[in-house]
């Protein structure tokens, strides 16, 4: 059995190129298998491994970029090895937007518990915006979410562009860091009813039980090799 942890930071980050060699060479120590891509505005990452050997990488990670705590982090387990490799890329942004978006007045007030999301998608005053690819949105999403059916996430600042300011928008994604960076980009440009789902679909997937759940479908995680269902 092997764990799988997908996760992401938002921080000013340093020394990326030697921090790159150091991690790559601990992931093979380790056996770490996935992608950790790290860029001077964060990481994001989902890589997977035994357990014991997963939490010592976590604390790696934590200790090199100086921070104590991940800005969203969830752990699942697989009966097989997911990923085929252990990679770590330096980007030039974590989530490729192509704007420049800055986290230093950051508020996490936005964020909605998977508990309280159902009643603000309920609203039909509210817009649900489903941020990830469309062959995603086609495999599952949430009620009467609306998708961009954009191919590349750069493209997405054009698209929210369009949006009535006015509008109650409610964001969602895999694990939340698209939306992360999107309500940002929308906070700053003088939206002023942003909300995104806090832990992204997989927390809400773990926190709701199917019976009150407003998810239809299925859900892809782990470079989409496996696909997750309520319990």
């Amino acid at each position: 059995m092997f764990n799988v942890f997908g996760f992401y930071k938002f921080k000013k980050l340093r020394a990326l190129k030697k921090n790159k060699i150091i991690l790559q060479n601990f992931f093979n120590k380790k056996n770490i298998r996935g992608t950790l891509i790290i860029s001077k505005e964060g990481l994001n990452g989902t890589i997977s491994g035994q357990p014991k050997n997963l939490i010592l990488t976590k604390n790696k990670i934590k200790s090199l970029f100086k921070f104590s705590n991940f800005d969203s982090e969830n752990l699942s387990k697989s009966r097989f090895q997911p990923f085929h490799r252990p990679k770590v890329k330096i980007k030039k942004e974590v989530v490729p937007m192509g704007t420049n978006v800055s986290f230093i007045q950051r508020k996490k007030n936005n964020y909605v518990d998977p508990i309280k999301w159902n009643n603000l998608i309920k609203d039909e005053n509210t817009l649900v915006l489903d941020a990830r690819k469309p062959f995603e949105y086609e495999v599952g999403s949430f009620k009467k979410a609306v998708n961009p059916k954009i191919k590349h996430f750069r493209e997405f600042p054009k698209y929210l562009n369009k949006l009535n300011k006015k509008k109650k928008i409610a964001m969602f994604c895999t694990s939340g860091i698209r939306c992360e960076k999107a309500s940002i980009y929308l906070k700053q440009k003088g939206f002023k009813n942003v909300y995104q789902l806090k832990g992204g679909i997989l927390n809400y997937l773990k926190s709701v039980n199917k019976k009150n759940s407003l998810w239809e479908g299925e859900c892809y995680v782990f470079d989409n090799r496996i696909s997750l269902k309520h319990k």
